[in-house]
């Protein structure tokens, strides 16, 4: 998805970090190819010649498209085309990192661009294992591995930027002998910088909710679904259109304050300021009929919740719904486990630790049983599939979402913070006392937008690059 979330995320109390400094970032990178389609006041919010193309998917086919906006709208959610522009509260039908019905990734977007290829070398199966970094805490290099005997030292003409995500940039940072000093020496590590890398990571979570529908469907095993399937397939190959364009019901969305949700009136009030920013955002997707039997492996469940679920889906399809709580207040942290850069860092994320992250994620199941029984869902013989699990209260009791959350919550792999702006890395994302050291991913982030990241991600690299090219230019 493409949202760049709240404005008021991108005020860091930071000097040189405020909405008007970043949202120019975002346009630069942007290439959007549907401004058409888009309400006339949306222009000023967007760019049409951008390197990174946005676009809508393509249509699935799927009625619940409609369906979903309609039980939304049915609880005075309005309809919001472009939760980029001037309000991001509603229910929108959303764009994306897609053109020409295929995915576009950063890699197809920058690699491709002209000069590139004669400007910029690429290690492949590198892994990088460190920072060189001298006497006079200035940055020379990075130490990489080749393979299990081969260790290469590649020096830097200039300047050492960190790319390697809220995980491996921490980890990077830590091997290098910048982190908490009392860490570092539990590994005989010499400290070059005593911050406070790897702490403070948040990460957006999400409960999974199962909406059963489509009892008569055919089952995905069935040969005339497989048959479909296949020529979906083909129509793709050949003309790159159809369903397989599409990401199902995902580029359906919803974001809400869910203070201003009154469950008595079962309506979205917007009657103050708060109302504007939202806390949750809902996430659809749609699990065909017999699907769970067959991709079982790949389902984030297990024991008597993936028994429950396949027997369920057997029965009917699922729109599974994720409530993702915007802006968790838990926070986990990344350590080193070894000096070994070969061994993955240890990895403590800390979901829930908060009560109150529990609290707005069992006020979004509430909302979602209100929207179930909208007309349109009650006309459709929907309903949540309530699982039984074992130490959880009986589906009807009190309680029971509140334990549901804590064995049905996931990771939406959103992390950021560990070497964040004002902690680790100054206002020109340079590494706090070491010299040519940079760091340029979602790391840097003091906290999450409301929103998906990979957008705010790319800005901070495009606003990097701006600070390295200016300050190259300044030491001439």
């Amino acid at each position: 998805m493409y949202t760049r979330g709240n404005r008021k995320d991108y005020d860091f109390n930071i000097s040189g970090w405020t909405w008007k400094d970043i949202e120019p970032y975002f346009l630069k990178y942007e290439g959007l190819q549907d401004l058409n389609l888009l309400p006339k006041s949306s222009a000023a919010y967007h760019n049409t010649s951008g390197v990174v193309s946005i676009g809508y998917f393509g249509d699935s086919g799927n009625p619940w498209h409609k369906r979903i906006i309609e039980g939304m709208t049915s609880l005075n959610f309005p309809y919001n085309p472009d939760v980029n522009a001037e309000s991001q509260i509603g229910v929108s039908k959303v764009l994306g990192f897609t053109s020409g019905g295929e995915r576009v990734s950063t890699a197809k977007a920058y690699l491709e661009l002209k000069g590139v290829q004669r400007n910029l070398k690429i290690a492949k199966n590198t892994q990088c294992t460190g920072v060189i970094i001298d006497e006079n805490n200035t940055a020379r290099g990075v130490t990489v591995s080749r393979s299990v005997n081969e260790t290469l030292r590649l020096y830097a003409k200039n300047e050492v930027v960190l790319s390697a995500g809220t995980i491996g940039s921490a980890q990077l940072l830590m091997l290098s002998g910048v982190g908490l000093k009392e860490h570092l020496r539990e590994f005989g590590i010499p400290v070059k910088a005593d911050l406070s890398v790897g702490n403070e990571m948040s990460d957006h979570v999400l409960p999974l909710i199962n909406i059963k529908v489509d009892h008569d469907a055919f089952s995905a095993s069935n040969p005339l679904s497989i048959g479909l399937k296949g020529i979906e397939a083909l129509q793709w190959l050949t003309t790159r259109t159809g369903p397989m364009t599409s990401n199902s019901l995902t580029d359906v969305t919803a974001f809400l304050n869910s203070n201003c949700y009154n469950f008595t009136l079962k309506r979205l009030v917007n009657d103050r300021p708060e109302c504007a920013i939202p806390n949750l955002q809902f996430i659809y997707a749609y699990l065909h009929k017999g699907v769970a039997n067959i991709a079982q492996t790949f389902l984030p469940m297990a024991g008597e919740v993936l028994e429950q679920t396949i027997s369920a889906n057997d029965e009917s399809s699922f729109i599974v719904i994720s409530s993702v709580i915007m802006r968790p207040k838990s926070r986990g942290w990344i350590r080193l486990a070894s000096s070994d850069p070969l061994v993955p860092p240890a990895i403590n994320p800390n979901y829930l630790s908060e009560e109150s992250d529990v609290k707005e994620m069992v006020e979004a199941i509430k909302i979602i049983e209100q929207m179930v029984e909208t007309p349109i869902y009650k006309k459709y013989n929907a309903s949540i599939h309530r699982l039984k699990i074992s130490g959880c209260p009986d589906v009807d009791k009190n309680g029971y979402w509140e334990c549901y959350v804590r064995h049905m919550t996931n990771s939406v792999y959103h992390a950021v913070g560990t070497a964040a702006i004002g902690r680790v890395v100054d206002e020109r994302l340079r590494v706090k006392g070491i010299k040519n050291l940079r760091v340029g991913d979602a790391s840097v982030l003091p906290h999450l937008p409301r929103g998906n990241t990979a957008a705010a991600i790319i800005a901070i690299g495009e606003r990097l690059a701006d600070f390295l090219l200016q300050d190259q230019w300044l030491s001439r």
